[in-house]
């Protein structure tokens, strides 16, 4: 989702932080009295959306892949708690300065950037902000349109010491970024980037069938896309919108085998997968960082009768996605009266 512009004065900033302030204050006095989460206490890191300099479409395309990449491989560390993409990205924190961001998302880090795109060739910055606002750390990239997963690998390398990750993390996020098969053309780079931001549509599928593009990034924005669309459908569309999801999460598994996010989708998603309370732990410990997952096994725990864990996974969840009406929802009531349904949420 891209930052709705707003006016920056400050009245107008002032306006959104308090309700903003308000309701992290009313979800901090909810959460007090709960036990600790069940992930032991670490540092928040929010990936905000990285800006276009340039007027090309293309540029805030590829901005916008290149911030859900560097979320993507971030989450699949223990260590810190990543922000969900749909929290950092809420177009409430608009106009708000970097520490009212930090305050509004709980984050002790803020990670920001700027893209431009000239003559073939990418100029990236970023940025690495305490949560009070002030930079701890910056530094340029430049590279070819075309060297993707170089790119990233640059970022990634400058980027780890910066974070309190575990060095030995960075071999299996380099991995991470290789696994992956990128395409081999700018086109292909463009259709990869925009089905990121929007989701996909006809013409981009058909770009993909008929340019045989084996992105796996593409097939995994699509599948999670049209997974999200199945219950706000009319039935009678359910079940190709299902196939669709599918298909597009088969693509993904073929291009990018080892990428968390092919497992995670299966497990919310699919019935390929069964999440229970015996291997919901194993599941967390490999996606430390998914609001969703955190609630589902929340849930179970509920109705297995085990109100304290409940309570715990779904603070953490809410921790995760601070901003999410859906994500608020699900835990306040796990929070409130764990094992009660809670039929009106988003």
């Amino acid at each position: 989702m891209r930052l709705q512009i707003i006016d920056n004065s400050h009245e107008n900033r002032r306006a959104v932080l308090v309700p903003l302030l308000c309701l992290v204050t009313t979800l901090a006095s909810l959460f007090a009295c709960q036990e600790r989460s069940v992930s032991s206490e670490r540092p928040t890191v929010a990936v905000l959306l990285i800006e276009a300099t340039d007027t090309r479409e293309e540029t805030k395309d590829l901005a916008d892949h290149l911030t859900k990449r560097f979320h993507a491989i971030l989450s699949t560390r223990p260590e810190v708690r990543v922000t969900e993409t749909a929290s950092a990205m809420d177009h409430a924190l608009a106009g708000l300065e970097l520490s009212e961001k930090a305050t509004a998302l709980g984050a002790d880090y803020l990670l920001t950037g700027t893209l431009r795109h000239g003559e073939g060739r990418l100029q990236l910055a970023l940025q690495l902000h305490s949560g009070n606002g002030e930079e701890i750390w910056e530094h340029g990239f430049e590279s070819p349109l075309l060297y993707q997963a170089q790119l990233q690998e640059w970022v990634l390398e400058k980027l780890w010491p910066q974070l309190p990750l575990d060095p030995q993390g960075l071999d299996g996020a380099m991995g991470l970024v290789a696994s992956c098969q990128y395409p081999d053309d700018g086109m292909a780079i463009l259709t990869l980037a925009r089905t990121g931001r929007r989701g996909g549509g006809p013409a981009l599928l058909a770009m993909v069938a008929t340019a045989d593009i084996e992105a796996g990034l593409l097939h995994l924005a699509q599948s999670r896309f049209y997974f999200e669309q199945i219950d706000t459908l009319p039935p009678s569309q359910q079940s190709v919108i299902e196939k669709l999801a599918l298909r597009s999460l088969g693509r993904a598994a073929e291009s990018c085998p080892e990428h968390p996010q092919v497992e995670l989708l299966r497990l919310i998603y699919t019935n390929e997968l069964q999440l229970d309370v015996g291997n919901a732990a194993d599941y967390i410990a490999r996606h430390p960082n998914s609001a969703e997952l955190y609630l589902a096994v929340a849930e179970l725990h509920a109705e297995a009768g085990s109100n304290r864990r409940a309570r715990a996974y779904a603070r953490e969840a809410a921790l995760l996605d601070p901003l999410g009406a859906a994500t608020r929802c699900r835990a306040r009531a796990l929070l409130e009266s764990p094992g009660a349904q809670e039929n009106d949420c988003p």
